[in-house]
């Protein structure tokens, strides 16, 4: 692998595990949503956030699972561009996942499961 800095390699893991854990809630919570109250006027809107934090946190695994390969098979080195990308990707990713747990948290208190 092109040489990358352990603490990018270790956060982009650890985010991995996150955006999983984080796609884990959303779709058991859906669940939760439909096995209690169904598809209701009040539930289709919390039912489609959640899908949309799924789809958010798969698009954002996919981007940085893309770099970080594409970055493990650049030899000597990784280009700049492609390194910064990474590290964009890693923000962004970090972002959704703090605004995408709040969300969960926020369909399950509309709907009253704990």
């Amino acid at each position: 692998m092109a040489k990358i800095s352990d603490e990018i390699l270790i956060t982009t893991l650890t985010i991995y595990r996150q955006l999983l854990e984080l796609i884990n809630e959303a779709k058991a919570t859906e669940y939760q949503i439909l096995e209690e109250f169904g598809e209701t006027e009040i539930t289709l809107i919390a039912l489609e956030e959640l899908q949309n934090i799924v789809e958010r946190m798969r698009n954002s695994y996919s981007r940085l699972n893309t770099l970080l390969l594409r970055i493990s098979e650049a030899q000597p080195r990784a280009d700049t561009a492609t390194i910064e990308l990474l590290i964009k990707s890693i923000e962004q990713a970090q972002g959704n996942l703090a605004s995408s747990l709040a969300t969960i948290k926020e369909s399950k208190r509309d709907t009253g499961l704990s």
